[in-house]
């Protein structure tokens, strides 16, 4: 734990996968009324206001999913996700992207995810998170794994500990209790998506 917490101090940008992180893994499945099969996910509204923490406190905030979905993107605007890399099962080049142009280094990165394809960023940055219902052969790279499972607060649960290793959770939760939260600004999204991974 030492160990993560060292990591976690130096976070400036936060990265996650999608399924079984910001939802519990499930794809669900319906027909519209064209007769065409549709999916919808569920979020947690406590991962949410961790972005939102995450906008205070000068974070950045940004999503890497194998799969391509217009309800991820909604999610993803709304929060104010400052980037959104949607279709990537090879996931190495857009955190690379990200790190050219935020001039960061991956030392400086945190990456949350549970399967295979997340493997290579979790080797390549500074805090590798995974959760309790990840592949074993994810766990073994992670520096922390969290409490909750995936779609239940898991992300809430990681951004609350980099927070709080960097000493600044404490004085943001201080100031929601007095009323004087202010939400930093939401960033412009910048959406870039590739045809390798799922629909």
């Amino acid at each position: 734990m030492e160990e993560a917490i060292k990591r976690a101090k130096k976070i400036k940008a936060v990265l996650t996968d999608v399924d079984g992180i910001l939802t519990d893994g499930k794809v669900n499945f319906f027909v519209r009324d064209d007769g065409k099969i549709d999916e919808f996910k569920s979020f947690n509204t406590q991962d949410g206001i961790a972005v939102m923490l995450c906008h205070s406190a000068q974070i950045i905030c940004g999503i890497i999913t194998g799969r391509r979905h217009p309800t991820t993107v909604e999610r993803a605007k709304n929060l104010g996700f400052k980037y959104m890399y949607q279709g990537f099962l090879t996931k190495i080049g857009p955190l690379n992207d990200i790190l050219e142009k935020e001039h960061l280094q991956a030392d400086e990165v945190a990456y949350v995810g549970d399967d295979i394809t997340d493997i290579p960023l979790l080797k390549e940055v500074g805090l590798a998170v995974t959760v309790p219902n990840a592949l074993d052969c994810v766990k073994k790279h992670a520096h922390y794994i969290t409490k909750r499972v995936g779609g239940d607060g898991a992300y809430r649960e990681m951004i609350d500990f980099i927070l709080d290793a960097q000493g600044k959770l404490q004085p943001l939760l201080e100031q929601v209790e007095a009323s004087a939260w202010t939400v930093g600004k939401k960033p412009e999204m910048q959406l870039v998506t590739s045809q390798e991974g799922i629909n």
